[in-house]
């Protein structure tokens, strides 16, 4: 477990599936994720859970727990074929806990994870440019644009790039001081 100043970070139970399930009922949260809104079967969300729960040396995956109840998960990918690299996926469906400071609480605990425990050297991930809640949340927690892929992905009528972001170590490390120099 990973404990941030607003969020818990554990393992995923068979109690938070009905609660996952709930939020995949959300139109708007498959859209900010960048897919068509989907019918989501229970199975859907118990597939889920039992790839969170599987033992897999390819990816971390993590409950985001706030006031001691769900409010979505998030993941490290590691990269088999190229060691230090990985990628970092986040899912926050509470509406209640948007733009609070959660996700980047979640998002901080991630990166120290990822760049403390395995050594990355580069931690990425690929958002779409309507979700531009989390784009402003990956850059405050130290993330670069690094490109676009234009007009990519049919999102909520329209065709809509691909933001494809990153952390490099060295960001990471220079993030970390001042946010600890703020602190005292």
């Amino acid at each position: 477990m990973l404990k941030g100043k607003k969020v818990l970070l554990r393992p995923m139970k068979k109690e938070d599936i009905p609660r996952q399930h709930e939020f995949d009922q959300d139109i708007e949260t498959h859209i900010l994720n960048g897919g068509p809104p989907r019918s989501s079967p229970l199975e859907r969300t118990q597939a889920l859970y039992e790839t969170c729960t599987k033992q897999d040396t390819s990816a971390d995956f993590f409950v985001i727990e706030a006031d001691g109840k769900y409010i979505g998960y998030c993941s490290l990918r590691h990269s088999l074929n190229y060691p230090g690299l990985h990628t970092l996926g986040i899912n926050i469906g509470d509406r209640d806990y948007w733009g609070r400071g959660y996700g980047r609480d979640a998002i901080l605990l991630l990166l120290d994870y990822g760049f403390h425990y395995f050594g990355a050297r580069r931690i990425g991930l690929i958002t779409n440019a309507k979700n531009e809640r989390a784009i402003k949340c990956f850059n405050a927690c130290g993330f670069v644009e690094e490109g676009r892929t234009r007009k990519a992905k049919w999102i909520d009528g329209e065709y809509t790039d691909l933001v494809k972001m990153g952390i490099l170590r060295e960001e990471w490390e220079a993030t970390e001081r001042n946010r600890q120099s703020s602190v005292e």
